[in-house]
């Protein structure tokens, strides 16, 4: 009931032009939907301010952002470390987060071979499976097993859920570029970190059609925005290639391929290696 008024706000018979009262409004509400693990409405909240305020206040939509994913980041540390020094949470069931609550917060399904077909053992969606539960029954320590999928497994959900909102959101955006990179950075560590092989295919599949969207429909014989004085119909908020987004675009491949080999994903790696190559053929050419 606490996020109806906030999200009514947001909803676009609402308002007609951006200011900085939606600004609080939206971070009150992200606020709400982090407390309480609601990582869908989070996502909805997230695409209306993006409509909002992208044409006329996209340092807002990048300052709403950075704040969403570094209290979300915090309280996955947070979760960890409660995990770790056995703390129990007596409310892990609010929201989205207690759907994930029956499950392993770090199985991945994998074992010693090179990046096995595991299918969606590992995933935040199979919990509650026989396998997971019979997994845990089987752990040396139970009772860690349970802290964390009480503790650290809806915040990594929440997380989890939050990259992939807000890369969706900044996928074809020229004037936050860095900000989606930065953000697609941090989503491949978390996946190294937590050893979330799944979510880590999940990611690069989704980056790969992000790269193929902006290959096919932004093309590198678009002129800049600059130079006509209009954006690219084609692929909305998208001002053509440049050195610097080009740049960007191997900065993340480097680091998605760096993840898959700490992961032992190897056909992934050869996959970002195929990225890798075609980037460079983008600016090959681009110099043309």
């Amino acid at each position: 009931p606490a996020l109806g008024p906030p999200h009514e706000c947001l909803s676009p018979r609402r308002h007609k032009t951006w200011s900085t009262t939606y600004e609080k409004i939206i971070l009150t509400y992200l606020d709400l939907c982090l407390e309480f693990n609601r990582s869908r409405e989070a996502k909805d909240g997230l695409h209306q301010y993006r409509n909002l305020s992208q044409s006329q206040a996209p340092g807002s939509l990048e300052a709403v952002i950075r704040h969403l994913i570094e209290k979300s980041e915090a309280k996955c540390r947070a979760a960890k470390e409660a995990a770790e020094k056995g703390e129990v949470d007596p409310v892990s069931s609010n929201g989205e987060g207690g759907d994930a609550a029956n499950a392993a917060s770090t199985g991945t399904g994998e074992t010693a071979g090179d990046d096995d077909d595991d299918g969606e053992d590992g995933d935040f969606y199979g919990s509650g499976t026989p396998n997971s539960i019979l997994l845990s029954t089987m752990s040396t320590d139970p009772e860690k097993v349970q802290r964390e999928t009480s503790l650290l497994l809806p915040a990594l959900k929440f997380l989890w859920e939050v990259y992939r909102a807000v890369l969706d959101i900044l996928k074809s955006n020229s004037k936050l570029e860095r900000l989606y990179h930065g953000v697609a950075a941090s989503a491949l560590r978390f996946c190294g970190e937590y050893k979330r092989r799944v979510e880590f295919r999940r990611l690069c599949d989704m980056m790969r059609m992000h790269l193929g969207n902006l290959t096919k429909y932004g093309g590198v014989g678009m002129t800049r925005f600059e130079e006509t004085g209009k954006p690219n119909n084609k692929v909305r908020g998208w001002e053509g290639w440049t050195a610097e987004a080009i740049e960007l675009h191997l900065q993340t491949r480097f680091v998605q391929l760096e993840t898959a080999s700490s992961l032992r994903l190897y056909t992934e790696g050869f996959r970002t290696v195929e990225d890798i190559f075609n980037i460079l053929q983008i600016s090959r050419a681009r110099r043309k």
